[in-house]
């Protein structure tokens, strides 16, 4: 079942892409689209903040909430800077479990993982999709986790909308302190060709993350692929002043 944020996004997306609400005008206010929805303040902000990463709206104050486009952005981008840019990615995006099971890691994932050579991790196989696109979706992620922590969230892998990262928190009380990231090009998986709607060896990047708590253990791993044209990873580099 849907989380009624990502309905109420659904609906906006609609509205604007048929001309409901046109280009250059403004949609209702958040008070105003909360009554009409049936729903909280706080659903319809997790709702506004899907549609403005698509690129439809733009949001600030005093001038109210803008229609800036009638289409989403032909690739989705996500900017990161800390954890919390990470977390809201699963905000504008929906999770599609396709497979959950126990897999020993064989020399290349331990080495891609940083774990040791026959280990034994719970993977969660799933789809990331833009709601607006849900015929090409964003990427495909195996997610690892420790054994003991995928025991004890197994059952709600397939309910949850929300990252993994943040269930394993609300479970044992492990938030994460760390993210790393390893980010190479690569070929299309034939494997994955027909799931990702992607001809096999075209281009596309692959993601690996290691999620780390306060004591530095790493209790997930991920590995996402991109197909190209779908996806833009923006970061922002500072000079450190002395």
């Amino acid at each position: 079942m849907k989380p009624r944020y990502a309905e109420v996004a659904e609906q906006l997306i609609q509205a604007i892409g048929d001309g409901t609400f046109a280009v250059g005008g403004s949609l209702p206010s958040e008070i105003e689209l909360s009554g009409h929805f049936g729903v909280s303040r706080a659903t319809v902000r997790s709702a506004l903040e899907k549609v403005q990463a698509l690129g439809l709206i733009s949001r600030r104050k005093r001038a109210g909430i803008r229609v800036e486009a009638a289409q989403p952005r032909v690739a989705f981008e996500q900017s990161m800077s800390n954890v919390e840019d990470l977390m809201q990615f699963a905000v504008v995006t929906e999770r599609q479990v396709q497979s959950i099971g126990e897999v020993d890691a064989g020399p290349a994932l331990a080495a891609q993982l940083g774990v040791p050579s026959g280990s034994r991790w719970l993977r969660v196989e799933l789809l990331r999709i833009d709601p607006a696109k849900p015929q090409a979706p964003i990427c495909w992620t195996d997610v690892y986790l420790d054994p003991v922590v995928g025991a004890g969230i197994r059952r709600a892998l397939r309910r949850s909308s929300g990252l993994i990262c943040e269930m394993v928190e609300a479970r044992f009380g492990r938030p994460v302190q760390q993210v790393t990231q390893e980010i190479r090009a690569v070929g299309v998986p034939a494997r994955l060709a027909a799931r990702l709607a992607a001809p096999a060896d075209s281009h596309a990047l692959e993601i690996t993350r290691h999620y780390l708590d306060e004591a530095g253990a790493m209790f997930e791993a991920t590995v996402s692929v991109f197909p190209a044209e779908r996806f833009t990873y923006a970061f922002q580099l500072r000079r450190q002043r002395r």
